[in-house]
């Protein structure tokens, strides 16, 4: 295993760190991790899903950007999708070597899931990417369900239905696209978290990562 954690800068001057986690140097199978805004890759979610990738013998690429909460959030939704995308852009086309992977999944949470959103619409013909998994989508967002729709690639949509972003008449929309398998939580919040404890929210943990897990092997 080598795990590189680096940073370049954005456009506008900001850091974007990332952590590449590789498996062995001939490696062809990728998975690269977006997290949410206040959800990053060293919470449950993205770790366990960490841990289940490479034991399937993926290299793991962490995006981590960390932008200012108060400036970011005065941006418009496209203006932040964009931004996500550019920088996850700018991160991929750094680090990862031209068609050096010809596996690879995407994986964003939340905020993440519109910056990946607005990358695939715009990359049609520059990404390889193989399948998508977008936990916790921000479906109230007509432009990111609109691209959802849009989306050509096999996905995994993993929702709770106490999640602010739970739409029903939305989820049953991307549930009835034959590239999209749609799980729904019962019970849990925009973290995949149960309202009623710990164990409760364990058990939707291990639950969330057989889903991922079997969408890896389809």
């Amino acid at each position: 295993m080598d795990i590189a954690k680096k940073a370049i800068r954005n456009t506008d001057g900001e850091l974007i760190s990332y952590r590449f986690i590789r498996n062995n140097p001939n490696n062809s199978r990728l998975c690269v991790m977006l997290p949410g805004l206040g959800y990053s890759t060293d919470q449950p979610l993205f770790y366990f899903a960490t841990g289940l990738f490479f034991d399937k013998g993926f290299d793991v690429l962490h995006i981590q950007y960390e932008y200012e909460v108060a400036s970011f959030t005065k941006r418009g939704r496209e203006e932040q999708f964009r931004l996500i995308s550019d920088d996850v852009e700018k991160v991929m086309e750094e680090v990862v070597p031209v068609a050096k992977y010809t596996n690879i999944y995407m994986m964003a949470k939340s905020i993440g899931t519109g910056g990946l959103a607005h990358l695939l619409e715009k990359s049609k013909t520059k990404l390889e990417i193989t399948k998508v998994i977008w936990l916790t989508p921000l479906l109230q967002v007509d432009m990111l369900y609109h691209h959802l729709q849009k989306c050509w690639i096999e996905s995994l949509l993993l929702i709770g239905d106490k999640d602010k972003c739970f739409v029903k008449q939305r989820v049953s929309g991307l549930a009835a696209k034959s590239n999209f398998k749609v799980q729904i939580f019962n019970g849990t919040d925009h973290s995949l978290e149960h309202k009623n404890g710990v164990y409760q929210s364990i058990d939707c943990l291990k639950a969330v990562m057989k889903e991922i897990e079997l969408f890896t092997k389809e």
